[in-house]
């Protein structure tokens, strides 16, 4: 398991002719947070100010100092990818609220917990508001979340759930 912000300037490379494409920006992740949906490579232009991205399927290894890419014509802009609508990206979550289906603040969000293949296994907190299994664990497993909120809206995850399961180091 790795936090998605650990993948942040890693250099995305063409597997077809070694090319440096960019590094990572930043993640987005599916609308449902299940996993890594691509890649924010930056933006460019001055004027119409196109942000760069690389879709999911497009990335063949997830490595520890780079990620391969299937070619060098990948990196496209945003609004050219379909469903990119409603991509997340990772830094819009860090400090959002968590809370329980009663409406009782736990936690904040602080990063994402990635596995090898760049599947959501849970979130990192960064502020814990109670005391017990969350807080000594700072971390909260996907599974948990039943809501997952908006930028104005908290999530909410099953407090038992949460307070039970760990996220695993496989």
């Amino acid at each position: 398991m790795i936090a998605s912000r650990e993948h942040l300037n890693k250099p995305l490379i063409s597997i077809t002719d070694g090319r440096d494409l960019g590094e990572i920006r930043g993640l987005y992740l599916d609308a449902d947070m299940h996993q890594v949906a691509g890649v924010f490579v930056g933006k460019e232009g001055i004027i119409n100010r196109k942000t760069l991205a690389v879709t999911r399927e497009e990335v063949l290894v997830y490595g520890v100092d780079v990620w391969v890419v299937s070619g060098p014509d990948v990196v496209k802009p945003l609004d050219e990818i379909p469903e990119s609508a409603a991509f997340i990206l990772v830094s819009d979550l860090r400090g959002r609220e968590i809370q329980t289906e009663g409406g009782t603040k736990l936690c904040v969000i602080d990063d994402v917990i990635l596995d090898s293949e760049a599947r959501v296994l849970g979130f990192t907190l960064g502020k814990v508001f109670s005391q017990g299994p969350l807080a000594e664990r700072k971390a909260i497993v996907r599974e948990a979340i039943t809501h997952l909120g908006s930028k104005e809206q908290p999530m909410t995850a099953e407090l038992a759930m949460a307070e039970s399961q760990s996220i695993s180091t496989q």
